[in-house]
C-alpha cells in the first residue's frame, strides 16, 4: 500500500514512540511480572509482547501493525489511568515515577490520535475521526481529574478498642500491632461494642481488632471522611463514618 507524505512522517513518530515507550515500561512490567498486581497481572504481561509485536509489523509497513498500536495503545491507557491519577495526587514528588509511569502514559495515549490519523489520512471524513481521537485522549486525563474530586480508597489497618465506662467507644487505628503510628476515632454505637466483645480479642484492658477494612473517601489529596466496614476479613462491622474534624492523631499513614 503507497503511503502519502502524511503517512509516513505519523509512521515513523509512531515507531519512535512506541521504541520509547517499550524501554520505558519495560521495569514497570518487569516488576509486575515478578510480584503481580491485583487482578490485571494478565493484561500487564499480555500488551508488552503485543506492543513488541506492533512494532515490528509497523516496521514492516503493515497496516495490521498500525492496528495493533491503537488497541495496545487503548488498553493500556485505561489499564494505567487509575495508577496515574493515584501518582498526580498523591506521589507527584516521585521523579523515578515519571520516566517509568507517566511518560509511557502519555505516549500511550499520543499513539491512539497518531493511529488514527495514519489509518484514516486517505478518507473523505478524516479531519472528524482525527478530532475525535484527539478528544479521546483528553478524555482520559479529564476523567483523572473528575474522578479524584471524589475518590473512595480501601485498605486494611490493626485496630485498639477501648471501652469506656460512659459507653463510649474508642478506636485506635495503626499500620499494624505495634507499630507507634496512630490517630483515634470515637463512637457510641452500642452494636459495634457488642461485636468488639464478642469477635475482639482482649488484651491489657483493650480490643484489638486485625486486618480491620477501612474505607477512606478523598477530594484531590484532602481526607474527607473515613469508613469502617470489617475486621478480620470476614466479620461485618456497622459502617460507622467519621469525617475529618472527629479524626485525632496523624492519619498520613492511611493515604493511598
Amino acid at each position: 500500500m503507497k503511503q502519502t507524505e502524511k503517512q509516513k512522517k505519523v509512521r515513523l513518530i509512531i515507531i519512535i514512540l512506541t521504541v520509547v515507550g517499550l524501554i520505558s515500561f519495560l521495569s514497570q512490567t518487569v516488576t509486575v511480572f515478578a510480584y503481580g498486581i491485583d487482578n490485571t497481572t494478565d493484561f500487564y504481561l499480555l500488551l508488552y509482547p503485543m506492543l513488541f509485536v506492533s512494532l515490528i509489523l509497523v516496521f514492516a509497513k503493515s497496516k495490521f501493525g498500525i492496528l495493533l498500536t491503537l488497541l495496545t495503545s487503548i488498553s493500556y491507557s485505561i489499564l494505567l489511568t487509575n495508577e496515574v491519577g493515584k501518582y498526580l495526587t498523591f506521589d507527584f514528588q516521585n521523579s523515578i515515577l515519571i520516566l517509568v509511569l507517566l511518560l509511557p502514559y502519555l505516549i500511550f495515549l499520543s499513539l491512539i490520535p497518531l493511529s488514527i490519523i495514519y489509518l484514516t489520512d486517505k478518507t473523505e471524513n478524516r479531519i472528524k475521526f482525527q478530532l475525535t481521537s484527539i478528544l479521546f485522549a483528553l478524555g482520559f486525563f479529564a476523567f483523572i481529574i473528575f474522578d479524584r474530586m471524589d475518590k473512595d480508597y480501601s485498605r486494611t489497618v490493626f485496630v485498639d478498642a477501648v471501652l469506656k465506662n460512659n459507653g463510649i467507644v474508642e478506636l485506635k487505628l495503626k499500620p499494624g500491632f505495634a507499630d507507634s503510628r496512630e490517630f483515634y476515632v470515637k463512637t457510641n454505637s452500642k452494636e459495634l461494642e457488642k461485636i468488639i466483645k464478642e469477635k475482639g480479642g482482649f488484651i491489657q484492658g483493650s480490643y484489638f481488632l486485625s486486618n480491620t477494612r477501612i474505607q477512606t473517601n478523598y477530594k484531590f489529596d484532602k481526607l474527607q471522611s473515613l469508613t469502617i466496614i470489617e475486621f478480620n476479613k470476614n466479620i461485618e462491622l456497622p459502617k460507622l463514618t467519621w469525617n475529618v474534624n472527629e479524626i485525632n492523631g496523624n492519619y498520613d499513614f492511611i493515604r493511598p
